[in-house]
């Protein structure tokens, strides 16, 4: 098997490329020979997986964020290939549910004799795929507003994004949608609808604390229509996952699902946004093969 180290130079301002060599000299020290792989494009992983994993197995270490490992996953569906997350962005929120560790010292010791865990992924559209959480509505709006304070300088990955929250939460907005799955129909003004995959999406919100990756379904969290007093009160709520057992707060659990509206709404998958008025979501079982650290 191939040991290949994928860093996204942007993460962490350049701090990717550091903990990419570090990676490859701790893999070292375990005979583990390595190469290191530095994206010089948005997409540039995507293609990279496809053609690595047509020749031979390989392990993929992802030293970068949510987008960076949503790049690999979609390169790496329907192969025999391995994904190690290690982690360099602003959220990595996917780690959180699949490793009991943030270092990476930790993350590559645990992972050498460990072996993959075939994971679930959530296709959109047909074409967007997501590991971790795809989001509708105002939290699609806050990852979007978040390239508004990407170039501040001294402020961390959590305050950027509380800083969007606050920018969006100044353009209060709701979205009229149809939810559709295999149980149940929903018609009314959401403030979000959350499909999760995993736990955590936002930089530690747990969304999702009944999430398992391995299950063969998404966990979709809606919240009703919501003003700016209620949403402030709801945000530390959803942070520790205190969230699940209030009255404008609905959980499904569904294979299949659908979100419709007569006017487009924004979508998160991994943070990256994109617009539709029709949002088709579909779990894919055992989809991609993950390395989990000592949480399966």
């Amino acid at each position: 098997m191939k040991h290949y180290i994928l860093a996204n130079p942007v993460c962490g301002k350049g701090k990717a490329i550091v903990i990419s060599k570090r990676v490859k000299s701790l893999l070292a020290k375990y005979n583990i020979d390595s190469e290191i792989i530095i994206s010089e494009y948005k997409g540039h992983f995507t293609k990279i997986v496809k053609e690595l994993s047509t020749k031979q197995k390989c392990r993929f270490y992802c030293v970068g964020g949510d987008g960076t490992l949503n790049e690999i996953v979609t390169g790496i569906v329907g192969t025999d290939s391995e994904i190690v997350v290690v982690g360099a962005g602003t959220g990595n929120d996917f780690l959180r549910t699949i490793s009991k560790f943030s270092s990476m010292r930790k993350i590559i010791k645990n992972s050498i004799n460990k072996e993959a865990t075939p994971t679930d992924v959530i296709i959109a559209n047909d074409k967007y795929y997501a590991i971790n959480v795809l989001s509708v509505g105002f939290d699609a709006i806050v990852a979007k507003n978040i390239d508004k304070f990407r170039k501040i300088p001294l402020i961390n990955g959590k305050m950027k994004y509380f800083l969007s929250i606050l920018y969006s939460l100044a353009h209060n907005k709701n979205f009229k949608l149809k939810l559709h799955t295999e149980s149940i129909i929903f018609k009314r003004y959401f403030t979000l609808i959350a499909v999760a995959n995993g736990k955590y999406y936002g930089g530690g919100i747990k969304i999702s604390p009944q999430s398992v990756t391995t299950d063969g379904f998404a966990n979709i969290c809606s919240i009703e229509s919501t003003g700016i007093i209620k949403k402030l009160f709801l945000l530390p709520l959803l942070s520790n996952g205190k969230h699940i057992n209030k009255s404008i707060v609905g959980f499904a659990r569904s294979a299949d699902a659908t979100i419709v509206s007569t006017r487009e709404f924004p979508v998160n998958i991994d943070g990256e946004i994109f617009y539709t008025n029709k949002l088709h979501i579909k779990v894919i079982p055992n989809a991609i093969n993950v390395v989990y650290i000592n949480k399966i």
